[in-house]
């Protein structure tokens, strides 16, 4: 039978998701309320000024995207006075704006941001167990739930998207979210609600491609499917019109779509692929998504295991510095051949997701720092793949050892073993998963690692907050271009050669800070390069107005003056 025949009867045979979340919902009240109360937990206890050295990059470019429309009626955003509007994604700070607009405070803001993120998060955790479900006998689905949302709990990318404004959850619940409506329009007889189900599907498709504009791959598994249930059927003259008419429309809506965003494609996100292709280590790119990327996917904390992160830069890494980095670099190749073996397993069920995670995977690989991170909209289907590549090689073994040795109680401790390694590691780096491990902070050191950055960055905004607002500008250093701004409205100046005269008549103020140990450690250094930057556009006088600093965390502002 054709692959893609096969895979469409095998979706058409799919309980539904109603009926699966009707069946099992003591387990989803269980283990998904118990996740979204830990949560809660975690954005009560923790003060919001423990967040603000972490806004930065992706969520400072949201945040200011979300409080642009709020206040402009466009999301035409700028990092600082004299800069051009940014080009990026606009889509997951506009998800965020009902925040801003219900809330004035920053600090409130940001909690309600937060009570967002976790309905979000808990959604592809809930839709993520319902697709591990399709290959698992009934009796076993409550693990599934289980498995789905303890995942979640200690991944410290899908706890960052609970605590930060980020574009990877939303992305993936609109996506799933979609692709269960297009398993459901195609596997039903055309009614009348089939056309608010399609619309359905084509409102979800422009919110996933706002949000990313890797987006389009929907529509590989929208075409694999529809490929399956129409190919060899004799069609009327209306069914034939219907199935030249949607490619055309759906192809229109896309190129309308990229002609909308033209700015963020072309002028941002386009050339990055090319620029890693063409210079980012090529072994490196390897050993990153088999050693590293994928397997992230099966143990969420498996990269916490290495003695420092893997990449050194944007361009190339290192996953052998140790023997036990070496031995965790080829077990995580050994996992990724695993989800290989269950995808090509799987091919007569499930080809339209495997062309679905395939699609992308060229681009994705090549953004070295963030594929772990990318590939977590995509994590369902390896779970499925991996799950099923190690049934098959369990049963090859089994069938090896003499059957007095063959026990499930092996496969029981494998399990317990490598969730207590798991949960180790997170109890070991609750904080500072990106740093090298003498910088990372466990469980029992988190409580006073919170208490001093968040003391630490509260000084320093109650001190900004004493300055002159339209008399004021500050000049951040990489990275923190614009955090102020969305934190307390305090303007940023991007150092240029008018800054001498921009000097002389406004107070020009130079913030540095850092809030996580293996960046003060580098605190000195952050100063010194951004003053050696600002000589280029003349002499200058640092005085400093502020300064605050504790184990974990630094601040110092320095008032720049002409040089007389």
């Amino acid at each position: 039978m054709d692959l893609t025949k096969s895979s469409y009867d095998f979706h058409c045979g799919l309980e539904s998701p109603l009926e699966f979340f009707r069946r099992e919902w003591k387990a989803i009240a269980i283990f998904g309320g118990g996740f979204c109360l830990l949560m809660l937990a975690g954005i009560i206890l923790v003060d919001p000024a423990f967040y603000y050295p972490r806004l930065q990059t992706d969520p400072l470019l949201y945040y200011l995207k979300a409080k642009s429309l709020v206040e402009t009626g466009t999301t035409a955003a700028r990092l600082a006075t004299n800069s051009r509007p940014f080009a990026y994604a606009a889509m997951a700070g506009v998800l965020r704006a009902p925040a801003l607009l219900a809330f004035r405070d920053f600090d409130d803001q940001w909690r309600a941001m937060q009570l967002l993120n976790i309905p979000i998060v808990a959604g592809v955790a809930l839709m993520s167990a319902y697709i591990v479900s399709w290959t698992q006998p009934v009796r076993r689905h409550w693990m599934a739930i289980a498995f789905a949302f303890g995942f979640t709990a200690i991944s410290p990318i899908w706890l960052t998207n609970v605590y930060m404004p980020l574009a990877d959850a939303p992305y993936a619940a609109f996506s799933l979210l979609g692709l269960l409506v297009a398993i459901h329009v195609l596997c039903r007889k055309i009614s009348r609600d089939s056309v608010g189900w399609t619309l359905l599907f084509i409102i979800l498709f422009v919110v996933v491609f706002l949000l990313r504009f890797t987006g389009p791959v929907m529509l590989v598994f929208f075409a694999a499917l529809a490929w399956g249930r129409w190919q060899g059927r004799d069609l009327t003259p209306a069914q034939k019109r219907t199935l030249i008419a949607l490619p055309i429309a759906l192809l229109g809506l896309l190129a309308l779509l990229v002609s909308l965003n033209t700015q963020a494609i072309f002028g941002k996100y386009l050339h990055e692929p090319f620029v890693f292709a063409r210079y980012a280590e090529k072994s490196s790119l390897i050993f990153n998504l088999l050693g590293v990327a994928l397997p992230d996917q099966i143990i969420p904390d498996f990269h916490l295991g290495f003695s420092a992160p893997p990449l050194v830069g944007l361009l190339r890494g290192e996953f052998g510095r140790t023997a036990f980095d070496r031995v965790l670099t080829t077990t995580g190749i050994g996992m990724s051949a695993t989800i290989a073996l269950g995808m090509w397993r799987l091919r007569s069920r499930i080809l339209p997701e495997i062309l679905y995670v395939l699609a992308p995977l060229p681009v994705l690989a090549l953004m070295m720092p963030s594929t772990s991170r990318y590939f977590i909209s995509y994590q369902a289907f390896f779970w499925l793949m991996f799950i099923e590549g190690i049934t098959a090689i369990a049963m090859h073994v089994s069938s090896l050892m003499p059957r007095k040795r063959r026990s499930r109680s092996i496969v029981g401790v494998s399990v317990l073993l490598a969730v207590i390694v798991a949960g180790a590691l997170r109890w070991s780096r609750v904080a500072g998963t990106a740093a090298e491990r003498s910088f990372a902070i466990s469980m029992q050191a988190a409580p006073r690692y919170e208490r001093e950055v968040s003391r630490t960055f509260r000084s320093l905004r109650n001190f900004l907050a004493t300055l002159p607002k339209d008399q004021t500008l500050l000049i951040g250093t990489s990275g923190t271009v614009g955090r102020w701004n969305a934190i307390g409205d305090h303007s940023y100046y991007s150092p240029d050669s008018a800054l001498l005269s921009v000097s002389a008549t406004k107070r020009v103020y130079l913030v540095v800070e850092c809030g996580t140990r293996d960046f003060c450690q580098l605190f000195s250094e952050t100063k010194n390069h951004i003053q050696d930057n600002l000589c280029r556009f003349g002499e200058f006088n640092y005085a400093r107005v502020f300064a605050v600093s504790s184990d974990w965390a630094r601040a110092e502002v320095f008032l720049v003056t002409p040089a007389a």
